[in-house]
């Protein structure tokens, strides 16, 4: 049944019934407890009417300890049953919040690169955070409240009814009034609700970023700048929170306000009959007790609508994401491979990012051969970060296909393609972990042993002393404490720990001097008999070592040869070695020093 109410009430919410029915013996229990609860609540205002009309007639401390001492009898069992009432239903609440954000969390992981293109990470973490926060009020209190008031609400009117039916017939007058409210604030709190989640994962954005990118605001002294756009945001969250707190304030001062008045018509209704014998002196205070006992679950009625309706905007927002759909995704069949020989073929390859009016990649053809060393530059934009991302699939091609070893990487398994295609970045992430923590992250079972080896391998072995902790020295947030070469050569070793068939590097030595660069090169020729590698480059000293350089120039491949033949062709590639070779003139001339 409640299932089918939370279904018709919310359609967003109604995305929580499978959650519900996981954990439907909890919640059973849990009501059980709920209804012991309010049967003995119940029971306290009929003492109350006992012991009232029998000191009429055997006015005596006995009956007034005996009856005292029901009470508290009744309170102590109450509040036990209170208590496994609130570990049942509360603790459950607990128990699908770690299910709902393990996930929402699981799901994020499997979303494709276009995903993230339009989804901030600070609105991600807000949906992570406050929204699933508010869906959890809605499955713990909301719930607990929502039949609380039903439970409390029926035993109480009808021990009303056989205390008085007239009486309890003025009582409910108010409620038709009271629903009507309920159903004019419900919008009104729905939508407020929802622009103060929106605001929170817009203000929330800006934060993550900045804190990213604090070196870079301190850089260009832009701290009261980005302190008053905060401000601005955070203005506009505290007004839209304000304007959803006038909301409920009004909400809940109406039912108040309905709940008063029909207490003062009861009053003198009730004073009336007394005088005319038709209600007790007892029964007229347990009737008193009973509209009390659902004056608080009225309150809290309007309490859960307003949760209600911000939690249905908060799951509406995690539903957008947990529905959301993987554009790059593994086939029915996919095919796996233990062995993989590394040829890569690029067949009349286009590429149009969503979004986007022009290509950045169009009509490419080539071939990497099987153990081949072979370069791939352009002028910045000419398509060659483009190339990375559809080598790994983060992205398909919009025509033509990519064959591995013969088969088009739709045809594959998305985890073991790859784990056949190493790319190691020139901006590369690293966690806010141990060296040791980011090497591991390859490969977990790696022993120290393991370490020293690719360490060497990427000539991070040159820089071991000014680890404090070797191994154990933690490199910060993103690898702060480290620098530009450092990081490079920390993940690249973290590439190596378990070679690749292909190893693409996209500059990432562009931080490391020309010897550091020619060490780590040497290095890799013994592993390059197994292993096809792809440089990508602008330094002459690394991509004349390749045995063939593809040209890209506006997301076309516009040249391909040897470093002989290019720069005797006189074309796109000749004309970027001039321009490298200037540029290394003009800054030897200008630092004399450095150069020498």
């Amino acid at each position: 049944m409640l299932m089918r109410i939370i279904k018709r009430l919310s359609p967003a919410l109604s995305e929580l019934i499978p959650l519900l029915g996981r954990y439907r013996r909890r919640l059973l229990i849990g009501c059980l407890w709920l209804l012991l609860t309010n049967l003995t609540a119940s029971g306290i205002p009929w003492i109350l009417k006992s012991g009232v009309d029998s000191l009429k007639t055997e006015p005596s401390q006995r009956i007034v300890l005996l009856h005292a001492g029901a009470i508290i009898l009744a309170a102590v069992i109450g509040g036990y049953f209170l208590f496994l009432m609130r570990r049942w239903l509360i603790g459950a609440s607990r128990e699908m919040e770690f299910d709902l954000r393990n996930r929402f969390f699981s799901h994020l992981q499997t979303l494709s690169q276009d995903f993230f293109l339009r989804h901030p990470t600070g609105d991600l973490m807000a949906r992570a955070t406050n929204d699933l926060s508010a869906v959890r009020d809605v499955l713990g209190p909301g719930i607990m409240y929502f039949l609380n008031t039903i439970a409390s609400v029926s035993m109480a009117l009808v021990l009303m009814f056989r205390i008085d039916p007239m009486l309890t017939a003025v009582a409910v007058l108010p409620f038709p009034i009271l629903a009507f409210a309920v159903q004019r604030f419900a919008v009104t709190l729905h939508i407020r609700s929802r622009d103060v989640q929106d605001q929170f994962g817009v203000m929330n954005n800006m934060l993550q970023e900045d804190l990213s990118g604090i070196r870079v605001i301190k850089s260009y002294v832009k701290e009261s700048q980005e302190q008053e756009l905060f401000a601005r945001l955070n203005e506009d969250y505290r007004d839209k929170n304000l304007s959803l707190i006038r909301a409920r304030a009004l909400f809940f001062a109406t039912m108040a306000l309905l709940v008063g008045v029909g207490q003062l018509i009861l009053l003198w209704l009730g004073g009336i009959r007394i005088m005319g014998g038709q209600i007790s002196l007892g029964g007229f205070v347990a009737f008193n007790g009973y509209l009390a006992l659902m004056t608080w679950p009225f309150i809290a009625l309007g309490w859960v609508m307003a949760m209600v309706q911000r939690g249905e905007a908060s799951m509406a927002r995690l539903a957008e994401i947990i529905n959301a759909t993987p554009t790059i995704i593994s086939p029915p069949s996919a095919h796996h491979s233990r062995t993989t020989h590394g040829e890569l073929v690029f067949e009349n390859v286009s590429l149009v990012y969503p979004g986007a009016t022009h290509p950045s990649l169009e009509d490419v053809s080539f071939t990497i051969p099987t153990g081949a060393t072979v370069a791939i530059v352009g002028r910045t934009g000419s398509g060659k970060s483009s190339l990375i991302r559809l080598a790994v699939r983060l992205f398909d091609p919009t025509k033509g296909r990519i064959l591995l070893d013969g088969i088009d990487l739709k045809e594959w398994d998305l985890a073991s393609l790859r784990k056949k295609i190493g790319v190691v970045l020139q901006e590369s992430f690293l966690w806010s972990d141990t060296l040791a923590g980011n090497l591991r992250f390859a490969d977990p079972e790696a022993a120290e042993e393991d370490l020293d080896r690719v360490s060497a391998l990427a000539r991070l072995d040159k820089d071991m002393n000014q680890f404090p902790e070797g191994w154990e020295t933690r490199v910060g947030e993103r690898g702060v404490t480290l620098s530009g070469g450092q990081r490079q050569r920390v993940a690249l070793a973290r590439a190596l720990m378990k070679p690749p068939p292909i190893l693409i590097l996209d500059d990432t030595l562009s931080s490391l001097d020309n010897i550091t660069q020619a060490e780590i090169l040497s290095n890799l020729d013994p592993i390059k008999g197994n292993q096809t590698l792809v440089l990508i480059s602008h330094r002459i000293s690394l991509i004349r070592r390749a045995e063939t350089i593809f040209v890209m120039d506006r997301g076309r491949l516009v040249e391909s040869g040897s470093h002989e033949e290019l720069s005797d062709r006189g074309g796109t590639y000749s004309q970027l070695i001039r321009r490298q070779t200037l540029l290394q003139q003009l800054e030897a001339d200008a630092f004399p020093e450095e150069a020498s």
